[in-house]
């Protein structure tokens, strides 16, 4: 007996020690595992997002570092406190994982799974899209919330990140059926705190557009904010009637467009590739052509750009202008 106590004080004080060495090296603490795992094979996409704000994080400590200078904070308090906030910054800090049954139109009962991370709420409200795919999973879902932080604060936006998914093939269910998941995951998010005004706002995603943020919205102003003014503000992206605004269905696309635009205007990155600057005379393959591959379309070829693919379930190439004409006219 006694020699199973001493044993087990020597792994707690090991575990206590290993613990206070995480702690003082900060977001460094895992960097070699981190490593390890995503370059390894088949990774996690989440470990992946890690391991390059793990590459960052020096560029960003160095610049905090720099603006604090001036502060009559100690150096090692102060260094030990910006790693502390970038160690923060590493994990979600909130992840809820729902289960709940579905009553299809052939009465059989099925259990659908969705997820919504929030990995920041520095700034508020958390924002990130809802997506409907059937290879949604809580990795994915926290690896884009993480994301969304990330690209936030790069563009100085306000908001912290977030991400949520159903796990379902939305062509596999009839509208009535999407409608009942859609209600029924907006009511668990919003009991919960994970949707609201100022809290946390969904958007379209893969898989879900304006219809599903409006059923979103009149969900959520016919229950938990029945008495809140701002009630369709739980959502963007909802149809102009509720409340959305002009631009915002082609946003996306747009968003490709100009960030590809700008770095093909670029000399110097263009001599890199032995490319002349400009998307005239270009030709491109887009990847998908819903929402967003669908305006990303019409963007490219009002620069003058060359459409030779769209894959979209299928390789459809498209090699002659009243092609690509017609196919930017019908969205099909």
């Amino acid at each position: 007996m006694f020699s199973k106590g001493v044993a087990l004080r020597q792994v707690l004080k090991r575990a206590s020690l290993t613990q206070a060495r995480c702690l003082a090296d900060g977001w460094r603490s895992d960097v070699e595992d981190v490593r390890k795992i995503a370059l390894g094979d088949d990774p996690p996409f989440s470990t992946i997002v890690d391991y390059y704000f793990n590459k960052a994080a020096p560029y960003a400590e160095e610049a905090i570092k720099a603006q604090t200078v001036k502060t009559r904070m100690p150096v090692e308090i102060k260094n030990r406190l910006i790693s502390g906030v970038l160690s923060d910054l590493k994990p979600c800090n909130s992840v809820l994982s729902l289960s709940f049954p579905l009553r299809r139109d052939n009465g059989e009962i099925v259990t659908i799974h969705g997820y919504r991370a929030q990995h920041s709420q520095h700034r508020t409200p958390c924002k990130g899209g809802m997506r409907f795919s059937d290879e949604v999973h809580e990795d994915e879902v926290k690896a884009l919330a993480k994301l969304m932080t990330y690209k936030c604060a790069v563009c100085d936006v306000p908001f912290g990140g977030a991400k949520a998914g159903i796990k379902i093939d939305p062509k596999a269910f009839s509208d009535m059926e999407l409608e009942k998941i859609t209600r029924r995951f907006t009511v668990e998010l919003a009991k919960k705190g994970f949707l609201g005004p100022g809290i946390d706002v969904p958007a379209p995603d893969m898989g879900t557009g304006e219809r599903e943020m409006s059923w979103m919205a009149d969900t959520y102003k016919n229950t938990i904010g029945v008495t809140d003014l701002n009630s369709h503000a739980c959502v963007t992206g909802k149809p102009i009637v509720m409340g959305g605004i002009h631009g915002r269905t082609s946003a996306t696309g747009r968003g490709v467009f100009h960030s590809t635009n700008i770095f093909v205007e670029d000399p110097e990155y263009m001599e890199m590739v032995g490319l002349v600057p400009g998307l005239s005379g270009k030709t491109c393959i887009l990847q998908g052509f819903g929402n967003v591959g669908l305006h990303t379309a019409r963007y490219f070829h009002r620069a003058g750009a060359k459409i030779i693919g769209v894959i979209e379930w299928m390789v459809l190439y498209t090699t002659h202008l009243v092609s690509t004409l017609k196919l930017l006219r019908t969205g099909s």
